[in-house]
């Protein structure tokens, strides 16, 4: 599940943020949640922890606290999250730029602001794509594969193992199909009771004879009517 964080003391400017971001979202096959704050306070600082996927789209200034604190606050805790500055004061982003917080991108919010969030999501999820890395230790080997690289993962019920089916290789490990699905998170759809796919990396489906073809030709035939609707193609 994909976290955003938007605060903005400004309450059309926050809706206006929020607006695009569920457009920008309108059709993707991600799950996500939007928390919608008014300000920095200690709910929202509360809610600063570590793990998962997140974007916060930040504001400048509000009431409690700056948003480059904020930000600050932020990166003690996660370095992995997404920040976005979205304000009317321009003067600020070379002070971001010096307090070294790794910030994605400074928008301002009077000038193209629904084209420059577009394209700073569309940054940020190809950011979670490509550096994404499914880190594993089984029976004392420790496995880092490429998220983007894994086609499926099956179970294979002959020698008992999971496997994860990848580009060039597979990887045959002795954890359940389920463990490993929940590592490698939302991005993967159920298709067949033993098969959990990689949807980013479907080119077709063909319903009629069960058959899911991937970006790089090969095929898999592990599709039931149980969850063949599920699949958007």
């Amino acid at each position: 599940m994909l976290e955003i964080i938007v605060c903005d003391d400004d309450k059309s400017c926050r809706k206006a943020v929020v607006g695009i971001v569920e457009q920008f979202f309108t059709g993707k096959q991600m799950k996500y949640i939007i928390h919608e704050y008014g300000d920095y306070n200690d709910s929202f600082i509360e809610n600063i922890v570590p793990g998962g996927k997140k974007i916060y789209i930040l504001d400048i200034e509000t009431p409690s606290r700056s948003g480059i604190d904020v930000a600050r606050m932020i990166r003690k805790k996660d370095v992995e999250s997404i920040i976005i500055f979205v304000t009317g004061y321009e003067e600020f982003s070379r002070l971001v730029l010096k307090k070294n917080i790794m910030c994605l991108s400074f928008i301002n919010k009077f000038d193209n602001l629904a084209g420059d969030l577009r394209e700073s999501l569309e940054e940020s999820l190809h950011f979670f794509d490509t550096d994404k890395v499914f880190r594993i230790t089984d029976n004392n080997v420790t496995y880092n594969i490429r998220l983007n690289s894994i086609l499926y993962i099956t179970r294979d019920s002959l020698d008992r193992r999971t496997v994860v089916k990848c580009d060039k290789c597979e990887y045959r490990l002795r954890m359940s199909l389920a463990d490993v699905h929940k590592l490698l998170g939302d991005k993967f759809i159920q298709t067949h009771r033993s098969c959990f796919v990689n949807q980013s990396r479907i080119e077709s489906v063909d319903h009629k004879n069960k058959i899911i073809t991937f970006d790089n030709h090969m095929t898999t035939d592990l599709l039931s009517d149980t969850y063949r609707k599920d699949l958007k193609q």
